[in-house]
């Protein structure tokens, strides 16, 4: 468990650095573009991952399991080589497809200007085809240091190729931005991975081969759908509302959606490492394995809520301090449902890296998200009758992860027996999004008293449920 919470710690610190970046790099180019000129972005962009989501497989969640498990370099470059080839048998003619239809989409979607876009990402997907696999040779190997070291590093190369495109080149500057960072993401990737093994390199036979194959597919195929899933639905609201609202409407929802997704810096922290440590600890300890998993996640649960509630009821005022106020003001109202959408999908997304992965529990997976899927478009058709798309999208997105979370809990309960939330979550949750609605006010000195008040409360009800022993933390940090 120590290992485990230092890699995670140092993970976090790793991705808030390069999200700090990030944020600085969204905060100029939303400053040069208009909002018009961000939502065609976003169009484009969401129709680009729609189709290139389908190249993935589940390959590289797949090949994390089985490389934490092998047993000598050669036969984890076996494993890469085999991962890599099933990549580019699908990667090469998805990307054909993609560069062939962009003519039909942007005239889908009455943007002729989304045409050149969409070729460009065409080249991306092949760029970056590789990426994923190489990722899971230094995650699957543990070489956390490293990988951690080259997601701050990489940060800044985007930031120095994003920001003179977009300036001299507005919406086809970030394209090319897009492409020329996937390139250098690849080629970086397979040098941390690759020069460690010191030519310990061996092909797989044909035999060897074939059982790759079929070890990588049996779980890889119900990541592949979870992935197709997961990207279709976190582009779920620019592809439906484009096609009935403008590009500069997109651009509002597409705001809300960039703030709020920082929230899942957390859950990408705990991933990164989790897939291989729980994959490790499932095939080697599972008497133990769901205690250990609930002790850390209790963690990493009480840690989540706080930010998120913080990203919300700040949301006005950090908004009016980068500038974005005037451009933006409409998507405050959709931070809250949108951060909470997040906030569920990062547990999900922690109870599929460390529990439904390991144990092999791809049809519970693919239950799971298509009841999210399903739940928010069901939930967004219905209730544009009654509010305006924008809020009913939304709030579809939030009712659809809330949905899919409880679902993966059921069905957690019913494979392993034993549950992965108790009461304690559930009126924490509560609370945080209790807190989260007194955003409203707006007397600054009451709010920041409320603020104080409510932290307060709730680092209280943290110590009562036992999640975060602040004992042993006064002692270990304080002392």
């Amino acid at each position: 468990m120590k290992d485990l919470g230092k890699w995670q710690m140092v993970s976090f610190a790793s991705r808030i650095t390069a999200m700090a970046v990030g944020i600085v790099q969204s905060y100029v180019i939303l400053r040069i573009l208009s909002v018009s000129e961000w939502g065609t972005i976003r169009i484009a962009l969401s129709l680009g991952s729609a189709l290139g989501i389908y190249q993935h497989l589940g390959l590289a969640g797949a090949s994390t399991r089985e490389i934490a498990g092998a047993k000598s370099h050669k036969e984890v470059f076996k494993i890469f080589f085999t991962s890599t080839v099933i990549r580019y048998m699908i990667s090469f003619p998805l990307a054909v497809g993609l560069f062939l239809s962009a003519g039909f989409l942007s005239q889908k979607y009455n943007n002729p200007n989304i045409e050149s876009l969409i070729k460009i990402y065409a080249f991306v997907m092949v760029a970056q085809g590789v990426q994923g696999i190489l990722n899971s040779v230094v995650s699957g190997m543990k070489r956390f240091k490293r990988l951690f070291i080259y997601q701050v590093a990489i940060s800044f190369v985007s930031l120095a190729l994003y920001l003179p495109l977009i300036w001299f080149y507005k919406v086809t500057g970030f394209f090319y931005a897009l492409l020329a960072f996937n390139i250098v993401s690849s080629i970086s990737l397979a040098f941390l991975a690759f020069k460690p093994m010191r030519q310990r390199f061996e092909m797989p036979s044909r035999k060897e081969f074939v059982t790759l194959f079929k070890e990588l597919f049996s779980i890889s195929m119900a990541i592949f759908l979870v992935k197709i899933i997961y990207t279709n639905w976190e582009n779920i609201g620019p592809n439906l509302l484009g096609l009935s609202v403008t590009a500069e409407v997109v651009g509002i929802f597409g705001f809300a959606m960039l703030y709020a997704k920082k929230i899942l810096a957390v859950s990408d922290a705990v991933t990164d490492v989790n897939l291989a440590v729980f994959s490790d600890k499932y095939l080697h300890d599972r008497v133990g394995f769901l205690d250990y998993f609930r002790k850390n996640f209790n963690k990493i649960f009480a840690v989540i809520l706080p930010l998120a509630f913080t990203a919300i009821f700040w949301s006005k005022e950090v908004v009016q301090i980068v500038g974005l106020f005037t451009k933006y003001s409409q998507a405050l109202v959709l931070i809250l449902p949108i951060i909470f959408a997040f906030v569920f999908y990062s547990f999900l997304d922690i109870i599929k890296s460390s529990v439904l992965v390991p144990a092999k529990m791809g049809k519970e997976m693919a239950v799971v998200f298509i009841l999210m899927l399903g739940a928010t478009v069901i939930f967004y058709l219905g209730g544009k009758r009654f509010i305006e798309p924008l809020t009913a999208m939304a709030y579809a997105m939030c009712f659809g992860t809330g949905v899919a979370l409880l679902m993966s809990i059921l069905l957690s309960k019913a494979k392993l027996g034993e549950w992965l939330f108790t009461h304690e979550h559930y009126l924490l949750l509560g609370q945080a999004i209790l807190i989260s609605f007194a955003s409203t006010i707006d007397n600054f000195p009451v709010k920041v008293a409320s603020f104080i008040l409510f932290m307060v409360l709730y680092i209280w009800a943290v110590k009562v449920s036992k999640f975060v022993d602040f004992s042993s933390l006064w002692k270990k940090y304080l002392m």
